[in-house]
């Protein structure tokens, strides 16, 4: 049986879904991708038994249905290294050899039978099913995973929230020092649900629908199950059963306190400081004034320490907060306008960090705790 596709469009969409591909498998099949030849169309399958990504790949010839799986490391190695042009793939049933012919050359590889490729378990129960913009979730994606926790004993804090309403979808996340929550405001098909989706395939997810226009849509099913389709992809993964923290809750209402500060100049002066900073804590001193915010740090261990006034538009009463510098750089990795805005309460109680310019239909809230300064 022989199939003609086009070798980079080929070797684009197999390199996307081996993300999902671990290192180690217990099941040897499954570091293998599982081809799937039915009419015009190549749909390729890789998985690591809990998450599972597919794409299709249109063919420009093709002849008969046929299945089977082939080693992913050693197609993607030959794959890297054809230029682009009509790649035909040649496939003996009996001897189960697959045969790459190409322009200057040609390879015959090994295959294994389909039949071995263990399938993921369909999604049973009542289903929930929600279109989001796919950049716009992608955004949502990359600035939540920046406050989950990496502690393997609290995997429920090491997934993205996901909360959706009848006027709105939320991605959460939170490792107890810092939490993002990015609300994009979409149809939700009066859908109201909530549910974690693991570390995983959340960030496999993220990569895969940054390229994409338009929509996605996200199905969730009663047996834990979730479904999310995208084009030419589609993923399937099971979900954190657990029940997530209360993340309303903690996020302050009443800091009335505010700064605005040049997000730039904010994120150098940080840096800056932080050089001389004790690395254990990080710990940057804010003191704010009518006018001004002065950073401060030190590590009285080295004897150094480092002090940086900025210019910033502060209203309330004069205050002096800590904060853990390295997180507070990540938090304002996220934030896109030119300013950014921090509503303070006290110096034993969390500030919110927000763009002073929310980006259309989203609207991005983020907390930090801060550190208490000794006196």
């Amino acid at each position: 049986m022989k199939y003609v596709v086009t070798s980079t469009l080929l070797y684009g969409r197999l390199q996307t879904i081996d993300r999902v591909i671990s290192p180690k498998n217990s099941i040897p099949v499954l570091s293998c991708f599982l081809f799937k030849f039915q009419g015009e169309q190549l749909e390729v399958t890789a998985s690591d038994n809990e998450t599972t990504l597919k794409c299709n790949i249109p063919l420009i010839q093709t002849e008969g249905d046929c299945t089977f799986a082939i080693a992913a490391k050693q197609l993607l190695d030959i794959l890297k290294e054809i230029p682009e042009q009509p790649l035909t793939i040649d496939f003996n049933a009996t001897t189960m050899q697959l045969g790459l012919t190409y322009q200057n050359g040609h390879f015959t590889l090994q295959a294994e039978s389909g039949d071995e490729y263990p399938q993921m378990k369909s999604s049973e129960g009542e289903s929930n099913e929600v279109e989001v913009p796919a950049k716009t979730l992608s955004h949502a994606f990359a600035a939540a995973i920046i406050a989950a926790s990496n502690d393997e004993a609290r995997k429920i804090m090491n997934g993205l929230f996901i909360d959706i309403t009848t006027d709105d979808l939320s991605v959460v996340a939170s490792d107890g020092h810092k939490l993002v929550c990015y609300r994009i405001f979409c149809n939700t098909h009066q859908t109201t649900q909530s549910f974690i989706l693991p570390r995983k395939p959340a960030a496999l997810l993220r990569t895969i629908i940054d390229k994409i226009d338009g929509n996605i849509t996200l199905r969730t099913f009663g047996d834990g199950g979730a479904l999310v389709q995208a084009e030419d992809f589609q993923m399937t993964c099971r979900l954190l059963q657990e029940k997530y923290p209360n993340y309303k809750n903690v996020i302050p209402q009443n800091n009335s306190n505010i700064a605005t500060i040049d997000r730039a100049s904010l994120q150098s002066a940080a840096r800056r400081v932080l050089v001389a900073s004790d690395k254990a804590t990080a710990l940057i001193k804010f003191n704010f004034e009518a006018g001004k915010v002065t950073l401060a740090t030190e590590n009285v261990s080295y004897a150094q320490s480092a002090e940086e006034k900025l210019v910033c538009q502060y209203e309330g009463i004069p205050l002096r907060i800590g904060f853990r510098g390295d997180y507070l750089l990540e938090l304002l990795s996220n934030v896109q306008s030119q300013d950014v805005v921090l509503r303070l309460s006290d110096p034993a109680r969390a500030g919110l960090i927000l763009p002073s310019e929310q980006e259309k239909d989203t609207d991005l809230t983020m907390l930090l705790m801060p550190l208490l300064i000794a006196n």
